[in-house]
């Protein structure tokens, strides 16, 4: 009887897998949801030719179900893979979609998903509660190294700092060589612009303090007086690209300070050779890294800030004393991560608050920091920049949730919107092309168009009109919501990965930017960077959902074994994944580049600090 059950099991597991590759098909073949019946899908899965393939997968799991699926579970992890289970059942409806029609379009597509959940959840929760007991008994010391690597780790543990800079080098070089002399994406390029006093679209949604200072804190301007000043030491010496290549050595210099100092901290804590030579090589040879290296986005800078950050985020939490140097560091490194990133000061606060109340005997000290930091983040952004003349960013970059809700209703309800309404809502978006701006992944195309006049009355009645559509048709600005910032919690989706290309925005205002002539070797570099992500096993380092999903299961393991005080460690990526969450763009890795880049210091720190056998 038992086994039975495994067997149903496994098969009801394998035909949600395989009627979820058949919905995808017949979305493409029918293009509407009504057409999908069960007659069709019957059809369609005779002219299938993966059907061996879920065959032996269903075998595959039968076999694994019979060994663990009765295996011992834990509450928590069990509500963990419920989360996960659900994410990837409304994730797969909104990835093909953009809505959840895939799960509650008809009977029997509600059907289908609530049997993929039960499946999923059953299988989720079995390897993840597998996994847990596995690593909490795995002693990796007693791990043998082969022969060859026995003579790298002697060398190793000897130079570590001399060893991890040199081997990041090499395997970095042909990126370095070949994007000679960085690369410069839409955002730095027209930081740059802005430095040298030239029109950018972003003084299209603010009004300018002063009309001939064309600079605003967009984007942060301390990021971009550094960007812009190494490329004007290269204008008066000539050269353009060799004012970037400067910059790009000092955030290389930054970079590989930062993934060195993790590797060497996890060494000081004695955590074993071959989890770190690991994570040395991912750092090596996983196009990202050196990719983002040679970018001149300020979340480069900003993620290897924040390694540091959370090294001394675990030295306040584990070490009896820290001294008064030790404090006046901090206080600056928040200063700095605040100023060069935005949204930096709610990531740094609410990750350093909450040490307040864990570390009692370091109280004193934590709040004169975080005074301290804030008040000369204060003093910049309200005294410094205002007597520069320097604009603020548009309030339309905080507006990004409700202006995408509101385009998507009038895409869809334009007749439920009353004259008056239409009105209000053309003084601040311009209504009459609202709709057609209207991209479910990206706000960029609506929020572009606020205008800048818009008073705060003219906001508290827009408002107004947006709380009364909410009331009529809720159902849309879940929608909305959802399109941006599913693939943040869908494995199963990837945007906007790297960037590669060349951007001429400098080139169209006569600062002579460009690529050398290593065409080939640029393009070799760009298919390994673009394919990366389809590796199997591999390409899920670079996955924003599966980085997600593990800093998920990082709490939840703090929160099940009693561990709870290391969870700052984790808090800036929470809070940075919720600045994304109330964001312009879905699945977006330049936003996630600092999670990605701290988390195996991270697994590192926890790792060690719950597995006694290290």
């Amino acid at each position: 009887m038992k086994n039975c059950k495994i067997f149903i099991i496994s098969i009801l597991t394998i035909f949600c897998l395989y009627s979820e590759r058949l919905l995808k098909e017949m979305i493409l073949t029918y293009d509407k949801i009504k057409n999908i019946d069960l007659k069709s899908l019957v059809k369609l899965s005779y002219t299938n030719t993966d059907f061996l393939l879920y065959l032996v997968l269903g075998i595959t799991l039968y076999i694994f179900y019979k060994k663990y699926l009765y295996s011992k579970k834990q509450k928590s992890y069990n509500i963990l893979s419920a989360i996960f289970s659900f994410l990837l059942v409304f994730g797969f409806s909104y990835s093909l979609v953009g809505s959840s029609r895939l799960v509650t379009g008809n009977f029997l597509l509600f059907i289908l998903s609530t049997l993929k959940f039960s499946m999923l959840y059953m299988f989720l929760s079995t390897i993840i509660n597998l996994i847990t007991t596995k690593l909490k008994t795995i002693d990796l010391k007693k791990i043998k190294i082969p022969k060859i690597f026995q003579k790298i780790e002697k060398y190793y543990e000897k130079h570590p700092h001399k060893t991890t800079i040199i081997i990041l080098l090499i395997a970095w070089l042909p990126y370095i060589i070949s994007f000679y002399p960085a690369i410069l994406s839409p955002d730095p390029s027209n930081q740059i612009l802005q430095y040298f006093g030239m029109e950018t679209h972003y003084i299209e949604g603010v009004k300018l303090l002063d009309p001939n200072i064309l600079i605003t804190n967009h984007h942060p301007v301390f990021h971009t007086f550094i960007l812009g000043g190494f490329t004007k030491i290269g204008y008066n010496l000539g050269s353009i690209n060799f004012g970037l290549f400067l910059f790009t050595i000092f955030q290389l210099f930054i970079v590989i300070s930062a993934l060195t100092y993790s590797l060497n901290y996890l060494k000081k804590i004695k955590f074993p050779f071959i989890y770190r030579f690991i994570i040395l090589l991912i750092f090596a040879i996983v196009p990202v890294f050196p990719l983002y290296a040679i970018s001149s986005v300020k979340d480069t800078m900003f993620g290897a800030l924040l390694i540091f950050f959370i090294i001394e985020t675990h030295k306040l939490l584990t070490n009896k004393k820290y001294s008064k140097i030790e404090y006046m560091t901090l206080s600056l490194l928040m200063l700095i991560l605040m100023l060069v990133r935005n949204n930096g000061i709610y990531i740094i606060l609410f990750s350093i608050i909450p040490l307040i109340f864990i570390i009692k005997e370091k109280r004193t000290g934590l709040i004169l920091i975080i005074i301290s930091s804030v008040c000369l983040y204060t003093a910049h952004n309200k005294i410094l920049l205002p007597s520069m003349h320097i604009t603020p960013g548009s309030i339309r970059e905080m507006l990004s949730v409700p202006f995408q809700q509101t385009a998507r209703y009038a895409k869809y309800y334009s007749d439920d919107l009353s004259p008056k309404e239409i009105a209000i809502i053309d003084k601040i978006l311009d209504y009459e092309t609202l709709a057609s701006r209207y991209k479910p992944n990206i706000s960029d195309p609506v929020k572009n168009v606020f205008n800048k006049n818009t008073t705060t009355k003219d906001l508290i009645e827009y408002f107004k009109v947006w709380a009364s559509c909410l009331l009529r048709h809720p159902g849309v600005y879940f929608d909305a919501t959802i399109n941006t910032v599913y693939g943040y919690f869908y494995p199963n989706t990837s945007n906007w990965y790297v960037y590669y290309n060349y951007d001429e925005r400098l080139i169209d205002n006569n600062l002579n930017y460009h690529y050398n002539k290593l065409n080939l070797s640029r393009d070799i570099l760009s298919s390994y960077a673009i394919a990366f992500p389809y590796i199997p096993v591999l390409g899920s380092i670079v996955n924003i959902g599966f980085n997600v999903w593990i800093y998920m299961y990082l709490l939840t393991y703090l929160i099940t074994e009693h561990k709870k005080r290391l969870i700052p460690l984790i808090l800036p990526a929470f809070i940075l994944l919720l600045t994304c969450v109330v964001g312009p763009v879905n699945t977006y890795f330049r936003y996630m580049v600092p999670i990605v880049m701290s988390l195996p210091l991270i697994i590192g720190i926890i790792f060690k600090e719950t597995n006694k056998s290290i």
